[in-house]
């Protein structure tokens, strides 16, 4: 046997009989050939003329000993039918392979080692781990000589869908920053990198639904938007468009929802929209005995005040049978705590009861104006005005005082004892509502309910403390519809008087 078939046996037979590595690299006396360890030596004569990667001249014009193929080679550089004639050739061959110099004498490929038989990359470093050396071919151009194949590109396979996605659907309405339409992705989803338009076109144009049409870059119903009545542009002063023309109202009335109505007369809205007479009778913006008039005096300014004493004004604001009362207030020269108290007390009887306030501060001036979309109308303690200024305001107050009153609406005033005057209450007694005067301080003493069954007791435990500032009353008035509601010691503190 010649020493080149003697090194080629040996090449076939070690990697089956023993492992030739150590670590990632090959014995002493081994080395490299084509990814598994051979004698030194063998892979030399076996590869001997190949200039490129130590193999079997298949890329090349000659074979070991210069035998040239006799076909011609492909375009990729393998000429496949030759080599399959060879591979062929070699397992029907009969005589001495070892003899013949030619590729096609060789043994049968089922003779040999199988590849499953070297050693795996699992049992040393892997490839791209290994240290790169100049003499030993990269595993994948040693399976590529072994086992050639064909290079075929793009053009040549099976057509790709570029609009199909990898993990999904074609993308129909994909928008892109360019020109609005996903292109295709040709990273994940187009692998001939054209741009594919696969999607519905966007028109940048408004398109509104009837009957709305585009005024101003924006979808506007011409029949019934204020700022664009009729047409486009046409502004509606009473802020009402209807069937495409703006309201109008006459002198007298006012715009409720989308009509004009007279507030001081329509029973469906007295005084305000939306507020209506239970007995159908609105005058003067007024619901004619819609409540009963009432004038509450309290002697409590609610500078301090305890929850007990607080449920006597919350009563008083809320006899009113309506939810929100509409409660119009005159501060005046009252003291800021003792408003703030006040108020507290409204507020404690609301959650208690779930009732409802609508707060309307008013001046001086505006008062009488404003009792006509009043339900209850609160004064509180004028602790800083003199006395030329609470009776004044009592005269000036007297007539729309009487027409409140009368007409079912509800005054309750806060008095208590103060040095700069005579008392709040004077208020009432100039305008005719209430013949009542001041008497002396309650401050610290028992108040006792003595009339438990009037709507002021609701709530209230037969006594409870009179805080600071409080005041008794006189009362001269002769009607028979005035009670006594709380007293000290005999004097009235909080008095009820109906109209």
């Amino acid at each position: 046997m010649s020493p080149r078939g003697i090194a080629l046996l040996g090449l076939l037979i070690l990697p089956a009989c023993l492992d030739p590595i150590v670590g990632t690299e090959c014995a002493s006396g081994y080395s490299p050939c084509h990814g598994v360890c051979a004698a030194t030596g063998a892979c030399t004569t076996l590869d001997a003329g190949n200039q490129d990667d130590g193999l079997a001249a298949v890329d090349g014009d000659q074979m070991d000993e210069g035998e040239a193929l006799d076909t011609p080679r492909s375009e990729t550089g393998v000429q496949v039918d030759a080599e399959v004639q060879t591979i062929a050739d070699a397992q029907a061959g009969d005589g001495d392979w070892a003899d013949s110099p030619t590729v096609k004498d060789a043994p049968a490929l089922d003779d040999a080692p199988a590849l499953d038989d070297a050693p795996t990359r699992d049992a040393a470093q892997t490839q791209d781990d290994a240290p790169v050396q100049d003499d030993v071919p990269a595993l994948d151009d040693t399976v590529s000589a072994l086992f050639p194949t064909v290079d075929v590109t793009l053009d040549e396979a099976e057509s790709v869908d570029a609009g199909a996605l990898v993990d999904g659907p074609p993308c129909s309405d994909c928008l892109d920053a360019d020109n609005g339409v996903d292109s295709g992705n040709t990273e994940d989803g187009n692998a001939s990198g054209e741009d594919t338009d696969n999607s519905i076109a966007v028109d940048g144009a408004l398109v509104c639904p009837d009957p709305q049409v585009v005024c101003n870059d924006q979808c506007v119903d011409l029949s019934l938007d204020p700022e664009n009545c009729g047409q486009c542009t046409t502004m509606c002063a009473s802020g009402v468009c209807n069937n495409g023309g703006c309201l109008v109202c006459a002198s007298g009335e006012s715009v409720c929802g989308r009509q004009c109505l007279n507030l001081s007369t329509d029973p469906d809205n007295c005084g305000t929209c939306g507020y209506p007479c239970g007995n159908g009778l609105c005058s003067n913006g007024l619901c004619e005995a819609a409540g009963t008039g009432r004038a509450i005096v309290i002697g409590h300014d609610y500078l301090s005040n305890r929850q007990d004493m607080n449920r006597v004004l919350g009563n008083a604001v809320f006899l009113w049978p309506v939810n929100p009362v509409r409660l119009l207030v005159y501060e005046g020269a009252a003291n800021t705590t003792a408003i703030a108290g006040a108020n507290a007390a409204i507020a404690q009887v609301a959650n208690a009861t779930g009732r409802q306030v609508v707060r309307t501060p008013a001046g001086a001036t505006d008062v009488s104006a404003l009792l006509a979309s009043t339900d209850v109308f609160l004064i509180y303690g004028q602790e800083l005005a003199s006395d030329a200024t609470l009776s004044q305001l009592g005269q000036d107050w007297a007539v729309s005082l009487l027409a409140f009153v009368n007409t079912g609406g509800t005054v309750v005033l806060l008095d208590a004892v103060y040095g700069s005057n005579s008392g709040t209450s004077q208020i009432l007694a100039q305008a005719g509502i209430f013949q009542i005067a001041r008497a002396a301080s309650a401050t610290g003493q028992v108040c006792t309910v003595v009339s438990r069954g009037d709507a002021l007791a609701t709530g209230l435990p037969r006594t409870y403390l009179c805080e600071r500032n409080s005041t008794s009353f006189a009362v001269s008035d002769l009607s028979t519809t005035i009670t006594p509601v709380v007293e000290d010691s005999g004097q009235t503190v909080v008095v009820h008087k109906i109209f």
